[in-house]
């Protein structure tokens, strides 16, 4: 890497850890690729969660937030946390790092979240995920979800059921395991089927930075999410 490299930069700043910690060069490539696939994941989930449910449900008086701004912060950190532990957890299931899983956390983090939200009761939330069963995960981050943001709670349920597949599938890409992210699309597809009838993208791997325009892949709009046919 260049040593003009601005180190105010999280993805430059994480780059140079990963590669001395794992002592790899191919630093630049995995930040990039989890950056880029996790951010999309984050706000497809924001989306679904409230846009989705407010423009197919309708805005319930009664569960709209008093601070639209506040909320939409504490949504997306909620979100973070459940993300970095899924692919923390992914990641030593898998044995993509070395050392201690904590390292992971830490360094996805410092990656994922602003340096004012770091702090150390965040880190507790993700080893606590990361203390749980994969069921126990997806449910405990539903309910924190729907503590921050009432009407997540008329999302459809299968949309938890995907989004940990799906911060998966960002994770494996990112280590170059084809095969596993390969695998958890197909586990996707047999959750629900319609994934794989999309014109635009038949339910097919996407790169890091992209995302249907159509299905919403790699986490499907509502109108797929609520398709039985």
């Amino acid at each position: 890497m260049s040593s003009e490299r601005d180190l105010s930069d999280p993805l430059a700043e994480a780059v140079e850890e990963f590669n001395r910690h794992e002592g790899r060069d191919d630093g630049a490539k995995v930040a990039a690729c989890l950056a880029d696939a996790l951010t999309i994941v984050r706000q497809s989930t924001y989306d679904r969660v409230h846009r989705d449910v407010e423009r197919e449900v309708g805005a319930d008086s009664m569960l709209m937030p008093i601070s639209e701004t506040k909320t939409r912060r504490r949504t997306t950190l909620e979100i973070e946390v459940f993300q970095i532990a899924e692919s923390a957890a992914a990641a030593r299931e898998l044995g993509y790092t070395s050392g201690p899983v904590e390292w992971y956390v830490e360094w996805l983090s410092a990656l994922r979240i602003p340096p004012r939200e770091l702090d150390r009761k965040f880190h507790q939330q993700c080893l606590q995920y990361l203390a749980m069963s994969a069921d126990e995960r997806r449910l405990a981050f539903s309910d924190a979800l729907g503590r921050v943001l009432p009407e997540s709670r008329q999302s459809p349920l299968v949309l938890f059921r995907l989004l940990p597949m799906a911060v998966r599938i960002a994770t494996a890409a990112a280590f170059g395991d084809r095969t596993t992210a390969s695998g958890l699309r197909r586990e996707q597809i047999a959750l629900l089927p319609v994934i794989a009838d999309c014109q635009e993208c038949h339910g097919e791997l996407l790169e890091s930075a992209r995302q249907c325009p159509l299905c919403g892949n790699p986490l499907w709009k509502y109108g797929w999410l609520t398709e039985v046919g």
